[in-house]
């Protein structure tokens, strides 16, 4: 048997691999992109145009980095198993890795940035983004370090891989490559040793991965085993589901005077459910700007259909909707089933709701103060969840702008300096529902 073992060991033990292999390929048609393009194309009225076009736009520019970075890795004449775009969910863990590259050395995961401006790299290790004009700094700000980013995601699949048997001592290293060719990397000498090492232009990926090939390492695997762990990181990847529940709208953008302009075609089959529809989804958008969430946790369009097939007039029969439980009736269920009885009635249209409604949901004012003190916690907030410094999520000026100028829409905060695009998809719909709660 020993004999045998060796023999098989001997003819699967090949490494025959000289040069790149895309293993998992680079997909141009994104899912998440074609239902971007879709949303923002679309005419849909329940849909934020701006913030899918917004969104658009960065996911699109992410790609064209991460396409820069492919090609650099195909034309390196290294021998490397590639995996693009990986979305790997682990027992109570996920990451999405932009590449997975697999060596017989050793296996490398690559965090790829896209970002406009140049980037400083401080000597605590503390990453800054520069913007320019005429040579002269007009906006310096800080970024949530992606050395952070790229550890974690090292951590998790080299959990998944060892726990699954596909490796035992394989080194996982990573490396951040930043893909913008006009990017200036600027790296203190004193930062720490990690990211001095690991932090680089993408177009000196090849030197990299090369580098650390003629390095000693504890092993020295087959091209079995590297598609073996190839299949392994693809047996736990997944397409990542778009949420097309994220761009609902803030607000309606057409009123029922608007439709009534639009040919009959367009207009829907029943304008007295129209104007129902309206008056839940107004109701909805203002809870929501109370309790500084997402209308959708009010509730979502699933729940807001099945009440307009169902129209419920009581709290009991709006407890038969699924997704509607005794919390959510307690909260706001007799505003709900006022708004229906009127509606059932046509006591009023979505433009003027009865006045016991309109006093539930009407939004308090706040104070020039209060809007700078909820600012301010929410800096405070998201700075530490991301482990940031809070002048990462924006700084005072910036602060300053914002209440001076009040942005109320996603367009009028990205004219804002020191927020942009970045910002705005981080921070700026928290801004807003803030500032839209005045």
């Amino acid at each position: 048997m020993s004999f045998l073992k060796n023999v098989l060991n001997v003819l699967t033990d090949k490494r025959e691999l000289k040069e790149p292999k895309i293993y998992k390929p680079f997909n141009e048609n994104s899912s998440i992109i074609t239902a971007l393009t879709r949303l923002s194309e679309g005419k849909d009225p329940s849909v934020d145009l701006k913030k899918a076009q917004n969104h658009l736009k960065l996911f699109t520019i992410g790609q064209t980095g991460e396409m820069n970075v492919l090609f650099e890795l195909q034309h390196s004449m290294l021998p490397l198993v590639i995996l693009h775009d990986v979305y790997i969910e682990y027992k109570d863990y996920s990451a999405q890795l932009d590449f997975v590259v697999l060596t017989h050395k050793f296996i490398m995961i690559i965090e790829v940035k896209k970002l406009f401006g140049n980037i400083q790299v401080t000597d605590k290790g503390e990453f800054q983004r520069i913007i320019t004009k005429n040579n002269r700094v007009v906006n310096k700000e800080g970024m949530y370090s992606p050395i952070n980013q790229v550890e974690r995601h090292v951590s998790i699949i080299e959990k998944l891989l060892k726990e699954e048997g596909a490796i035992e001592n394989c080194p996982v290293k990573y490396a951040v490559t930043f893909a913008n060719p006009k990017t200036i990397l600027q790296v203190s000498k004193n930062a720490p040793a990690n990211i001095q090492s690991n932090v680089l232009r993408y177009d000196q990926i090849k030197h990299f991965i090369k580098n650390e090939l003629e390095k000693k390492s504890p092993v020295f695997m087959s091209d079995q085993q590297l598609y073996g762990i190839a299949d392994t990181i693809l047996k736990f990847s997944k397409e990542k589901v778009f949420n097309q529940e994220d761009y609902l709208i803030e607000k309606p953008q057409i009123s029922p005077q608007v439709e009534s302009a639009t040919s009959p075609s367009e207009r829907m089959n029943n304008p007295k459910e129209d104007t129902l529809k309206a008056a839940l989804t107004e109701f909805r958008l203002t809870r929501s700007r109370e309790s500084n969430v997402k209308p959708y946790h009010i509730f979502t369009n699933k729940i807001l259909d099945s009440m307009l097939e169902k129209k419920p007039l009581t709290t009991e029969q709006l407890l038969e909707i699924e997704g509607i439980g005794p919390k959510r009736v307690e909260e706001f269920g007799k505003e709900i089933v006022s708004i229906i009885q009127c509606h059932s009635t046509g006591n009023f249209s979505a433009k003027e709701p009865p006045t016991s409604v309109k006093a539930a949901v009407q939004p308090k004012k706040q104070s020039p103060e209060q809007v700078r003190s909820a600012l301010t916690q929410l800096r405070t907030t998201r700075s530490k969840e991301l482990n940031v410094k809070p002048y990462y999520v924006f700084t005072n000026n910036t602060l300053e702008m914002i209440l001076e100028k009040k942005p109320v829409t996603m367009d009028e905060l990205l004219k804002i300096d020191g927020i942009g695009p970045k910002k705005a998809e981080e921070f700026g719909q928290d801004i807003i529902n803030i500032l839209q709660r005045k």
